[in-house]
């Protein structure tokens, strides 16, 4: 397949691939050089850890800010506000750990001129032809073969990079999952391949798969029938249940369905599923948020419901399910507290992390073991049942 009348061009998304590998080398080996290994390797091996650290800082930038400038790098990506909580969160984990706040402030360095890469010659004179095709592909996912379709793309260039070679090497996507994409997509058939393998790519380069774990598929049509849930607030291409939802790429999820930004998106009416990244920021930053659209449609006397699917930080929620395992002290986590103040608060469900299935539906896998305990939340306009959600199985498949 040729590039030559496409939009998006897979040679520039592969160039800002190139770039943020480079970032994610030089961001690792700098906080290593300034706090150790030690504080990034309570859970995970330091290399993972420090990746999905980064993941995290991005996906809380795309949720801020807009992509006009860029389709992959936020347009700020110089307020490391964010970075900077959860770098001394971590450093929580080492009281030993001296100067902790000029050592942070020394990891920016480099990374506040990332724009300069649109100015290199690569960038602006990228023309290279390349040949897309996908082939398809069983695995086992819990000892049934899945049907996949696989990418495979011939460049004229060779990767040297050996994290971005294996992404290239590995951009896949369940058949359900293509099928689906292929129903909601709206733009011109002859460039559908172009756009799936480009919003793959997207995700997998980050390289934190949980930003991409979604509730079950059935719990998701339960909603449908009980609550008449229609729309998904944090989602993307690949892992939503419904025709609408918001997603961080809007420039090339539109043509899937995607409204764009959640925190540039106006509810009025309706059901909406809400489960966004569990980053303390953009949790509070999202509630304050439903808080208001809540105000604004009671006081126009519309239906309005949010079923928010949350993390259990708040000290009495911890208290109340014994947690025991290592973890980063997010406060008090008050949030809950001023949900549970609200006139809009219906009820809330307390889930075990062992009892509470994620699925990522790129991979077709299911997950548990290492996410959090978890609030479901029903905030609304309409004082609907609440019942429902207590009735609901939240882990078996």
């Amino acid at each position: 397949m040729n590039n030559n009348k496409n939009l998006f061009d897979i040679n520039i998304e592969i160039y800002r691939g190139k770039i943020y590998c480079e970032i994610l080398k030089y961001f690792i080996s700098i906080l290593i050089n300034l706090f150790g290994k030690k504080i990034f390797s309570i859970k995970k091996p330091y290399q993972k850890t420090l990746t999905n650290l980064l993941s995290s800082w991005m996906f809380n930038l795309y949720l801020l800010y807009d992509l006009n400038n860029d389709q992959f790098f936020p347009d700020k990506f110089d307020d490391t506000t964010i970075l900077k909580n959860i770098l001394l969160d971590f450093c929580k984990y080492d009281t030993q750990i001296e100067n902790k706040e000029e050592k942070i402030d020394n990891v920016y360095t480099q990374i506040d001129n990332l724009q300069n890469y649109k100015q290199s010659d690569l960038y602006n004179n990228v023309k290279y032809k390349y040949n897309l095709y996908k082939i398809k592909i069983k695995q086992k996912r819990n000892n049934i073969d899945v049907l996949f379709y696989k990418y495979k793309i011939d460049l004229l260039y060779n990767i040297k990079d050996i994290r971005l070679k294996n992404i290239l090497e590995n951009i896949l996507i369940p058949n359900d999952i293509y099928i689906k994409m292929v129903n909601n997509y709206n733009n011109n058939m002859e460039f559908i391949d172009i756009y799936i393998w480009i919003i793959i790519f997207r995700y997998q380069l980050l390289g934190s798969n949980n930003h991409q774990l979604a509730i079950l598929p059935k719990i998701i049509k339960n909603m449908e029938k009980n609550y008449n849930l229609s729309f998904e607030c944090f989602a993307s291409a690949i892992n939503t249940s419904q025709k609408n939802y918001c997603s961080i790429f809007y420039d090339i999820e539109k043509y899937f369905g995607s409204h764009g930004n959640f925190f540039n998106f106006t509810p009025t009416e309706g059901t909406f599923s809400c489960n966004p990244p569990y980053e303390k920021e953009i949790i509070y930053k999202c509630i304050y948020k439903i808080f208001n659209h809540l105000e604004y449609s009671n006081n126009k006397k519309y239906k309005l419901t949010f079923i928010i699917t949350i993390p259990i930080w708040d000290i009495e929620g911890q208290k109340l399910i014994n947690q025991k395992q290592h973890k980063i002290d997010y406060g008090d986590f008050d949030i809950i507290q001023k949900i549970k103040e609200s006139k809009y608060f219906i009820g809330l469900r307390m889930i075990l992390k062992e009892n509470f299935t994620y699925i990522d539906h790129n991979f077709k896998l299911y997950k548990n073991k290492t996410i959090q305990n978890t609030y479901i939340i029903i905030l609304s306009t309409n004082n609907i049942n609440f019942n429902h959600i207590l009735e609901y199985n939240f882990f078996n498949i």
